[in-house]
């Protein structure tokens, strides 16, 4: 026993020495992200003030930099766009404090676009270090501003290669107008990723980062898709720095790979810790935190004499006063109606181009301007971006369409109002059928051989992320006469402010929601033609034998999209042929390529089957919509009628087969047993006794 008790003290001598003698070192990453140029404190998203801000965010990074002299400072994009300090010297202040801190890394994002090229080469040239953006490429035959730019940079620190990646989001063409962007190409970061990594691994580094100005997004709770993708195929990027969602992500864990966003507007600090051992060549340990940055009782400007200055002459700018401004603007507003906001916007717009129609919303402003004297600053509330403004003309039946388009997203904060227009609409309808009449400021209904002058702002005419291609595509139509305006929105409204002087708050409304009967039902007989789409049933199944109720409750069927696109299932109709047993669907509902969705009549009774419990199959219940729908191996049918009220798809099984002789022998399928399905193959329909189990 005494033996083996010196053994077990030896050994544990042994192993500590091992330990001290191994190498092990902490590399520390200090990160920020969406800063947005904001110098002075601000109010965050949940309405605290005086947080954040470069100048108090200064003072952390200090206190930071002393603890581990050696950390690595980066950005990680949308640096310098959003603030009137950083506006009138277009970015410089910014660049220069970056350069004046020792930020090692700067990772473009897509606001940094938003001036130009011209401009942001000159921001990318006075980087003193290096900028990143894998996937952000020069067409043009001109010198690229983008020269500089680097996919990935080493850092060394104690022996230790670090390999920094940088990736922009993909949408920036969705988002700029080509006058901003010129010859920029911007590759999907898989794409960009594929073609890069291997030349970051012959590099050999020890530790792999991403900055990804992309992240996560807060309304889905997931990944954005982009960057989703990059992180399922490259397992061996061991941490994702993310961006441009503005949320808060101290640290989270995808697969092995660590994920972390330090918010916006200088809130926050990242801080990440890697464990490294120099001798065993591994990384042991990962750790991500944020630093908040509260507010000083007193704000110390400690700052270089450039940003100073900068700051200085900002505050002189803003200080300006326009008009005097009588009522309110500003305020809690969700858009979900016309506002004194949107309307003085639009105003402003149709007097700097001389428009007679302008789509546009409203911007959060969470402080209220009431009665007083407006300035300068005043306008950065009600629009913080630098967006120019776009015009068109464009026929009665163009509007129409548009405003069909927007009012995908009636209700949605991100709405626009047709200032100029008075719309009689009904939203819950099916898209072509929403717009139920157009007419004029003066109440004169839209002529159809006219050509109205219509604005918009850049972004959405960029088709404001891809929600409005159908917009974009009519505004390339060389019949719109589309000018890329030099005016932009915030500086209609101050030079229309001016003129007003004082300017009496108002709102002008442009929508009058109705409710109007939906349609018949697309009547379909024995003689009806099969138009295939690419909506397809592929499998279907009733599983709760008994009295009408009792099956209807068991029933389910599985649709598909066979396509290469996303496919919108509102106004899309499922019918058994029989009086009262069809359903529409009236909601937005998005299938994707390849994708299937599971209809039921009741959820509950659905998920009790073993086969049903897969929580990422995809669920619609269409019980209050179905009526009589049953699918009972009395013998049936199941049709798809697409919105036009074309037969899409369909399958008759039992008795039913002599009732439709006029389909084709694909459609006919056997009937089934309970625990069995009917799904559709090459060959036709055959029972499956493993339900689901494809899907």
């Amino acid at each position: 026993m005494k033996h083996n008790h010196y053994f077990k003290i030896f050994i544990l001598i042994f192993a500590v020495a091992a330990l001290l003698s191994a190498k092990i070192v902490d590399i520390t990453v200090l990160y920020t992200t969406d800063l947005h140029g904001n110098f002075l404190p601000v109010i965050d998203y949940d309405g605290n003030e005086n947080v954040g801000g470069i100048i108090q965010l200064s003072k952390i990074i200090h206190q930071q930099q002393k603890k581990f002299p050696d950390a690595i400072l980066a950005d990680n994009g949308d640096t310098y766009q959003g603030s009137p300090t950083s506006y009138l010297k277009r970015g410089a202040p910014i660049i220069d404090w970056m350069n004046s801190e020792n930020y090692s890394v700067w990772n473009l994002g897509n606001h940094e676009f938003d001036w130009g090229t011209e401009i942001l080469a000159k921001n990318i040239k006075d980087f003193s270090v290096a900028v990143l953006s894998a996937n952000c490429h020069w067409s043009g035959k001109k010198t690229s501003p983008l020269a500089p730019v680097k996919s990935y940079v080493i850092r060394k620190i104690n022996d230790v290669k670090i390999a920094f990646v940088g990736i922009t989001h993909p949408n920036i063409p969705f988002w700029s107008r080509q006058k901003l962007i010129n010859n920029l190409v911007v590759e999907q970061p898989l794409n960009a990723l594929l073609r890069v990594m291997p030349n970051v691994r012959a590099e050999k580094p020890d530790i792999i980062i991403l900055l990804a100005h992309i992240g996560f997004d807060p309304e889905t709770s997931e990944l954005e898709e982009p960057l989703q993708e990059v992180m399922d195929m490259f397992s061996d990027i061991d941490v994702v720095i993310g961006g441009h969602t503005h949320v808060a992500i101290p640290s989270m864990t995808f697969n092995k790979t660590l994920y972390t966003q330090a918010g916006y507007h200088g809130i926050n600090l990242g801080e990440l810790h890697l464990i490294y051992d120099i001798e065993s060549h591994s990384l042991l340990k990962k750790r991500a935190m944020l630093i908040s940055v509260e507010p000083e009782e007193k704000l110390q400007t400690n700052i270089i004499s450039s940003v100073k200055n900068a700051i200085d002459d900002a505050a002189v700018n803003k200080s300006q006063i326009i008009a005097r401004i009588i009522g309110a603007l500003g305020g809690p507003n969700e858009n979900l109606k016309e506002s004194p906001e949107q309307t003085l916007i639009s105003e402003a717009i149709a007097d700097a181009t001389g428009a007679e129609i302008v789509f546009h919303g409203a911007f959060s402003c969470p402080q209220v301007i009431s009665n007083e004297d407006i300035t300068v600053g005043m306008i950065f509330r009600i629009v913080p971006y630098e967006n120019f403004v776009v015009t068109a003309n464009l026929t009665a039946n163009e509007i129409a369409k548009i405003l069909d388009v927007i009012l995908d997203e009636w209700g949605e904060s991100s709405f626009l109002f047709p200032y100029g227009l008075t719309a009689k609409i009904d939203p819950e309808s099916l898209p072509g059928e929403r717009i139920i009449s157009l007419k004029d400021s003066h109440g004169k209904l839209l002529e159809q051989g006219k050509r109205y002058k219509v604005a918009f702002n850049s972004y959405v005419a960029a088709s404001a992320g891809g929600r409005f291609n159908k917009l974009r595509t009519i505004l390339e139509q060389k019949n719109s006469d589309t000018i890329d305006t030099d005016i932009f929105t915030r500086d209609a409204i101050i030079n229309f402010l001016k003129k007003k002087k004082v300017y009496k708050t108002h709102t002008v409304k442009c929508i009058e929601q109705i409710k109007q009967e939906p349609g018949a039902f697309a009547p379909v007989t024995m003689s009806t033609p099969l138009r295939p789409s690419a909506v397809q049933l592929v499998e279907f199944a009733y599983m709760h034998p008994g009295n009408r109720d009792e099956e209807q409750a068991g029933e389910w069927f599985i649709i598909k999209n066979a396509s290469a696109k996303n496919i919108n299932l509102r106004g899309y109709t499922f019918s058994d042929g029989d009086e009262g047993g069809t359903f529409r669907i009236n909601k937005n509902v998005q299938l994707g390529p390849d994708e299937v969705l599971a209809f039921c009549h009741t959820a509950s009774v659905f998920r009790k089957h073993p086969y049903a419990q897969n929580p990422y199959l995809r669920l619609f219940e269409y019980g209050e919509l179905a009526g009589r729908l049953n699918l009972g191996n009395r013998g049936d049918e199941l049709m798809i009628i697409d919105p036009q009220g074309r037969l899409a798809d369909e399958v008759v099984y039992g008795p039913s087969k002599k009732s439709w002789p006029n389909w084709p022998a694909s459609s006919k399928s056997p009937n089934h047993k309970i625990g069995e399905s009917l799904i559709k193959t090459e060959g036709g329909w055959v029972v499956s006794e493993e339900p689901i189990s494809q899907w």
